[in-house]
């Protein structure tokens, strides 16, 4: 009896365990590659999580600007004009803008490099001793411009006008209104920088060319008006019968007061050039109301040079190629702005842009786009 129990509890727990296996689900055959395929899935949702939506927005640009005497108004409308284009283009700027000797615009582009900056405008206090902190700059990446100078080398773009062109033409325009004969006297800007020495040279070509103008005096101004004016009283005072006095920028307005003070008769004036800025123009019209047949020359030296050197160095960033068709000057390296000439025929012109203006501005012209657009392929 104890035994067929003993069978039929065996009985019920066997088809129990039966049932419970039957219900179970079958193993699929295909559960590694459904695995599989889940895995691809998620990787790939993580990929795609990993990737941005957009773009990341380029690193901005810094721009610097190396110049190492601030003693005009020309130094400063320059200043404005970098800050200018860097602001339309929405780059940053480090300055480094302070009276210096070259170690120390040397120091001034060694800071500049070490702040990081993408490209470096430097108005050069000399010719040849910038040339290995340029070739620095160049090597770590930097874009060099150069701009109110031409300086020679492979590594940077002079954006410039033509500095013997631009003193040539007014040095021409008084070697004809003097006929080609007569004693000058010249007084030149800041020894040493390289714009004064070009300009220098361009008169020098002149004079050369002209053999019946005898230059019978030369001495600095040092670019300031006040300090033109003495030596041109001097000059005046030592020169009886003087006939012609050259000069450039700032200096010219102070020879013109030297002359008008120098208690002449108008017929005895020595003939001058003129200045393209505010209380140069005024104080040549001035003149001219007085003596309507009083003639002058100037020569615009415009600041902007500074902000088309900004575009420039932006469109070199942005992997553009210079038109080497476009490259000029003595060293081949340089990109020329047009000159502007102004004389007794455009002056009214001239004064009714200057109205509103301060008496120390200077004159200034901006490339346009397309003239920019030129310079590269």
């Amino acid at each position: 009896m104890k035994s067929l129990k003993a069978i039929s509890v065996l009985m019920v727990l066997t088809m129990f365990l039966i049932l419970i296996s039957g219900c179970a689900p079958a193993a699929s055959t295909s559960a590694p590659a459904e695995e599989a395929a889940v895995e691809e899935a998620v990787a790939e949702e993580e990929e795609a999580v990993q990737e941005p939506v957009s773009e990341e927005p380029a690193k901005q640009l810094v721009f610097g600007l190396s110049n190492s005497w601030i003693g005009s108004e020309w130094r400063s409308q320059m200043l404005a004009n970098f800050e200018l284009a860097a602001s339309e283009l929405g780059i940053a700027t480090e300055v480094e803008h302070a009276d210096t000797d070259v170690p120390g615009q040397i120091a001034q582009i060694n800071n500049l490099i070490a702040k990081g900056v993408d490209a470096i405008i430097i108005n050069p206090a000399d010719i040849t001793a910038l040339q290995t902190v340029i070739a620095d700059a160049y090597a770590q990446g930097v874009v060099v411009i150069i701009i109110d100078a031409e300086i020679p080398g492979d590594d940077h773009v002079n954006v410039v006008i033509n500095q013997k062109e631009w003193a040539a033409i007014s040095a021409r325009w008084l070697v004809d209104k003097l006929g080609g004969e007569g004693d000058i006297v010249t007084i030149e800007g800041y020894l040493g920088h390289p714009a004064n020495e070009y300009r220098m040279e361009g008169v020098a070509e002149v004079l050369a060319a002209n053999p019946g103008i005898h230059l019978v005096g030369e001495d600095t101004g040092m670019w300031d008006p006040a300090t033109a004016q003495n030596v041109a009283a001097n000059f005046i005072a030592a020169n009886p019968g003087l006939d012609g006095i050259w000069t450039q920028d700032g200096m010219a307005e102070g020879t013109l007061l030297a002359v008008e003070a120098s208690g002449l008769p108008y017929e005895e004036w020595p003939q001058v050039v003129c200045e393209a800025r505010g209380s140069g123009l005024r104080s040549w019209a001035k003149v001219l109301e007085e003596h309507p047949d009083f003639d002058c020359i100037a020569v615009i030296n415009p600041p902007g040079c500074a902000y088309d050197a900004v575009y420039v160095a932006y469109n070199m960033i942005m992997g553009r190629e210079i038109d080497t068709d476009k490259l000029g000057g003595q060293f081949g390296n340089t990109l020329y702005k047009p000159l502007t000439v102004i004389d007794k025929d455009n002056l009214a012109e001239w004064m009714e842009s200057i109205e509103g203006k301060a008496d120390g501005y200077t004159l200034d012209a901006f490339m346009t786009p397309e003239e920019i657009d030129a310079w590269f392929k």
